[in-house]
């Protein structure tokens, strides 16, 4: 079996608007709540071999903040996750090595979301900023991602905790 972690970057900062979408920051929300929700995936057991980042600037900083956590993972950013569409996220996972058991991936709405339904059929009417859901993939390979079974084993936000 496999897990999908797909988390939404931490709350970001709209003020500056002088930075570039691609630019944007954390606000003090954000810096916030991403180590606390990354805290609740380590209580869950849900520790990724591999997190796939968005090369955007709030999501590198969210990793930052969740990388403490998860020190093992190995990172890999990419602008391929920026902004991308649901498409796009399951591509990117089928193609992960069978040896990688746990995968986090960190982008963007409307893509996070809609990765839910397209991966596990799972409806959710928007992925709040820094929320985050396991998707249990019933497979021992990503290759099957989007047609092997599969479970939700949880979805949580900062305003649940």
């Amino acid at each position: 079996m496999k897990k999908i972690i797909l988390m939404r970057h931490a709350k970001s900062n709209w003020v500056d608007h002088e930075r570039t979408e691609h630019k944007r920051t954390l606000n003090a929300r954000g810096r916030k709540d991403a180590p606390v929700i990354a805290k609740e995936i380590l209580t869950r057991g849900d520790i990724p071999d591999l997190i796939l980042v968005s090369d955007s600037q709030r999501t590198r900083e969210t990793w930052d903040l969740i990388k403490p956590l998860f020190p093992n993972a190995k990172t890999q950013f990419t602008n391929d996750l920026y902004l991308a569409s649901s498409g796009t996220i399951v591509k990117l996972i089928s193609m992960i090595d069978p040896i990688i058991d746990v995968v986090l991936i960190l982008a963007h709405n409307p893509g996070i979301t809609e990765a839910f339904y397209t991966i596990a059929n799972v409806r959710i009417d928007n992925v709040p900023t820094a929320g985050v859901g396991c998707i249990s993939l019933h497979s021992d390979n990503f290759q099957n991602t989007g047609i092997s079974e599969t479970s939700l084993d949880y979805f949580i936000y900062p305003k649940m905790l």
